[in-house]
């Protein structure tokens, strides 16, 4: 004996079924990703999606990257800063900057835990490549790179060189960044690919920044 709910279904796809149709022939629009082979036009627009997302961008030169994420750190007031286990600017920043711990990615998850989640400001870690095409950056995790270093933190702060920006996502596969992963042969386990704060509009589709990892995203980009 059919249930009262197997009845109701069966009566949705009833109608469904005898609904009349209508087979539609449009073809598809024409679509291709953007590319430029200009550099500045690459940069421009890396910089003008990411700043639509809401992405905070500090603009510096190859010879004042230290200069300027310990001045993002100071303005900021972070007390408590996660680098990456071999990363040397937790160093530099322990120098430059008296009043932040500066802290490194060497333990387990499950060490680092408190610290990680309950203590820590902002992370920092440089960026091996980012498509201009959607404003994006790319980061392939691993023990050195451990993927809640940037997606924990209330505050990530990310270094990128402007020569490391490529067009698109296809382009970005035929990188050496792509390439120096491994991917050709054995590859990681994971790709980060961070377009901006994290968001939602979960609840009453009402935009909300940081509800499942950063509120905040600096971008220091670097000229060279």
């Amino acid at each position: 004996m059919k249930t009262q709910s197997q009845n109701a279904r069966a009566v949705i796809f009833g109608k469904l079924n005898a609904a009349p149709r209508t087979q539609k022939n449009d073809e598809l629009p024409e679509w291709y990703a953007w590319s430029s082979d200009d550099a500045q036009m690459r940069v421009d627009r890396l910089a003008k999606c990411m700043n639509a997302s809401h992405t905070e961008i500090i603009r510096t030169d190859k010879g004042s990257i230290e200069t300027a994420l310990a001045e993002c750190i100071q303005s900021n007031g972070f007390e408590k800063v996660l680098f990456s286990k071999n990363s040397p600017l937790a160093e530099v920043i322990a120098n430059q900057c008296p009043e932040t711990t500066a802290l490194k990615y060497n333990q387990t998850m499950e060490s680092l835990k408190s610290t990680l989640f309950q203590e820590v400001d902002a992370s920092v870690n440089v960026i091996k490549a980012a498509i201009a095409d959607t404003g994006t950056l790319a980061i392939v995790t691993g023990e050195d790179e451990p993927r809640a270093l940037s997606l924990v933190p209330p505050v990530h702060i990310a270094i990128l060189r402007e020569s490391d920006i490529v067009s698109n996502f296809s382009e970005l596969m035929t990188s050496p960044f792509w390439k120096d992963a491994g991917w050709d042969t054995e590859p990681p386990t994971n790709l980060v690919l961070i377009s901006g704060p994290s968001k939602t509009a979960d609840i009453q589709q009402t935009l909300a920044y940081g509800a499942h990892g950063p509120k905040r995203l600096v971008l220091i980009l670097v000229k060279e």
